[in-house]
């Protein structure tokens, strides 16, 4: 791998081409590429309910934002450091890690206020322009070694001088980091979040860097001057007394963080620990709602079920427990029993996403396929960047004999899981199984050509 990496920078350095100026387009084109490779690096989460959380903060505060070029786009790393980025084009990455330490969702507003405002004031992109001799790819390369800091990648760009170089001057300078915090701090103002939420989450990430002695949080390398950026956030609070005007539901944000813990850590373990717990406190919910989870992990779905009807008996009027535990009866096979839960959560919540794919999944595996087809159609924009979403729709396809679709489906699958060889191969034969005619077989040739394959019939 780092052969690898060694050889891809010292193409891109010394490739001629180099940017001068940006272009929205050249922005867009970037963070495509950024997105591409961080899905060969890096683990994505693809859980409904924890994407479509982040998601919901950041639409709260892009809506006060003003006009902005791109449309955004928010995703969730699975890894522990307490790290969150934007990149051009409007793509923000939160990691699990941070995700687990907030308190409250105004801590999590803050961090995507300034990133929003990082983009807003193409702070990444002016850096770029100024490196004469960085294109497009190489930028691509650096800025993912930020993104992954201790990992493989981020160590194998360190591989070269030039490669270093470029990784410093794309961290933000300070006069960056005050923009971006007083831009966010207008923008969360306005969204009538509690900018108190940002200095929080910034005070967590500081301890953790004393915490973590041999190795500095992923943020604070690329966003510098801690104690002079807190310091400016309080005088500003202190001299504009904003109104906070939005109280999130702690109990949404609880849930989500339960399910994070129960991606990124051993099953068996939290069985252990959660049992542990509930001997000292019985009654919290949140514990028999990790317990169930961590039980459903390992497949031990009727325990499951008791543990979150348990849950539901405590919280009654919370009905996001009942759609945990249609869930678990969907995972266990009990497609009868998920199927009106799934109805009267959707009725009641025509909003969430999760919930939609979930009833669309249960139609599918109940082969009631038009009504699968006609949800899975509707959450398509929604659940794009979703890997198993283009899987089951794939399956989807094959049942009712679209197999042209099927492929399509399936090669952006394989694409989103960043395996290209795969992925055409999936694409050859949705050309070769598409009619004649259908817009959808041109825009496969289109692929297929970027991708220098030439189409085949069939």
């Amino acid at each position: 791998m780092r052969k690898f990496i060694f050889c891809l920078l010292l193409c891109v350095f010394l490739k001629g081409g180099a940017l001068a100026l940006m272009s929205h387009e050249e922005e867009a084109r970037l963070g495509r590429q950024v997105l591409q490779m961080l899905r060969e690096k890096a683990q994505f989460v693809e859980d409904p309910e924890v994407v479509n959380y982040v998601e919901e903060v950041g639409r709260r505060i892009i809506a006060h934002i003003g006009p902005h070029y791109f449309p955004f786009k928010f995703y969730v790393l699975k890894d522990e450091t307490l790290n969150a980025f934007a990149v051009p084009g409007g793509y923000i990455f939160v990691n699990t890690g941070l995700l687990e330490e907030i308190d409250r969702e105004d801590e999590l507003a803050g961090v995507l206020a300034h990133e929003l405002a990082h983009v807003q004031a193409r702070h990444l992109a002016k850096r770029i322009e100024k490196l004469t001799r960085l294109n497009l790819a190489s930028a691509a390369v650096t800025i993912v070694g930020l993104l992954l800091g201790r990992g493989e990648m981020g160590q194998a760009l360190a591989v070269t001088s030039s490669a270093l170089a470029a990784t410093k001057a794309l961290s933000y300078s300070r006069a960056d980091e005050e923009e971006a915090d007083r831009l966010g701090f207008e923008y969360l103002t306005a969204a009538g979040y509690d900018p108190r939420g940002f200095i929080e989450v910034f005070n967590k990430i500081v301890r953790h860097r004393w915490l973590l002695s041999e190795n500095v949080p992923s943020y604070l390398l690329t966003h510098p001057g801690t104690a002079e950026r807190i310091s400016y956030l309080e005088s500003m609070i202190e001299y504009y007394h904003p109104k906070v005007t939005y109280h999130p539901d702690l109990f949404r944000l609880r849930r989500v963080q339960v399910r994070v813990k129960i991606l990124t850590h051993d099953a068996g373990s939290l069985v252990v620990r959660y049992r542990e717990e509930l001997r000292k406190s019985p009654e919290d919910p949140f514990l028999h709602y990790g317990l169930a989870l961590a039980l459903a992990k390992l497949r031990r779905f009727e325990e499951a079920a008791k543990e979150l009807q348990f849950v539901i008996k405590k919280f009654p009027k919370q009905d996001d427990f009942r759609l945990d535990l249609a869930e678990v009866y969907f995972q266990s096979g009990r497609y009868q029993e998920a199927l009106p839960i799934l109805k009267r959560y959707v009725k009641r919540h025509p909003y969430r996403t999760g919930a939609k794919y979930l009833l669309a999944r249960c139609y599918q595996e109940t082969k009631q396929y038009e009504k699968a087809l006609s949800l899975f159609k509707k959450l398509k924009d929604k659940l794009e960047d979703n890997a198993d979403f283009h899987y089951q729709l794939g399956r989807l396809y094959a049942a009712v004999g679209k197999t042209g679709q099927a492929h399509y489906q399936f090669a952006l699958h394989f694409q989103l899981e960043g395996d290209t060889k795969v992925a055409l191969y999936h694409l050859r034969q949705a050309y070769r199984n598409l009619p004649q005619g259908d817009p959808l077989k041109a825009k496969v040739a289109k692929k297929l050509e970027a991708a220098k394959m030439k189409p085949k019939e069939g």
